[in-house]
């Protein structure tokens, strides 16, 4: 099986080639608000080191969000671009997924945090069995209420919130690529693929529309 992967759900902009459970190539950058004029760069470069074939792949991953707005819909047009005109399949990995992974493997409860704004966070908590398991929807929450909430994981890993974590000592930071996004999408190939994605929109999750808290 062969797999282009792209990720651009934060400053880090990259695309990975796998092959049968094999990472061939992988070009990417932290690149903050050039991922338009970036990605496609980094494409033609993996396509001259690999000899890549497009009409070859069984797919194209992409990381689905959450995460920056302009960098959910840059990564699914240009993915939908490439796979449209040669009838492929979309495989959306969910990013925060991605990033709880990038931790490694881990025991008890899981917690992984991505920043948005200001105070807010992105968030998911997973348990481990061989895999990172969800088990809730991931979600916006005030960095308050979080906070309250990590001291009692087991594992937590974070992208972007180092402003936040001074006095935390159970987390960790995140890698956000577009290896990992390669390796989920060759993992769960059957139960994500998605033949025909026409009408795919990234998993965006307004952060305006936080939660009431709950004391």
């Amino acid at each position: 099986m062969k797999i282009l992967a792209i990720e651009t759900a934060t400053e880090i902009c990259g695309v990975s080639y796998i092959e049968d459970g094999n990472v061939i190539a992988t070009v990417e950058e932290s690149i903050p608000r050039q991922h338009a004029k970036s990605l496609p760069l980094f494409y033609e470069k993996l396509v001259a080191n690999t000899g890549l074939i497009l009409s070859d792949l069984d797919g194209i991953a992409i990381s689905i969000g959450p995460g920056s707005f302009t960098g959910l819909r840059i990564g699914l047009s240009y993915s939908k671009g490439l796979a449209f005109g040669q009838g492929l399949p979309l495989i959306p990995v969910p990013t925060l997924t991605a990033l709880m992974d990038s931790g490694g493997e881990y025991s008890g409860a899981g917690l992984v945090l991505l920043y948005s704004h200001r105070d807010i966070v992105y968030a998911q908590n997973f348990t481990w069995d061989n895999a990172s398991i969800p088990q809730n929807d991931p979600g916006p929450y005030q960095w308050d209420d979080i906070k309250r909430k990590i001291k009692k994981m087991d594992h937590v890993v974070h992208w972007g919130c180092d402003q936040f974590i001074n006095d935390l000592n159970n987390i960790q930071q995140g890698n956000p690529s577009a290896v990992i996004i390669s390796i989920l999408a060759h993992q769960h190939f059957d139960e994500w693929v998605i033949n025909k994605p026409y009408d795919l929109v990234p998993n965006y999750i307004s952060p305006f529309e936080v939660g009431e808290r709950k004391h």
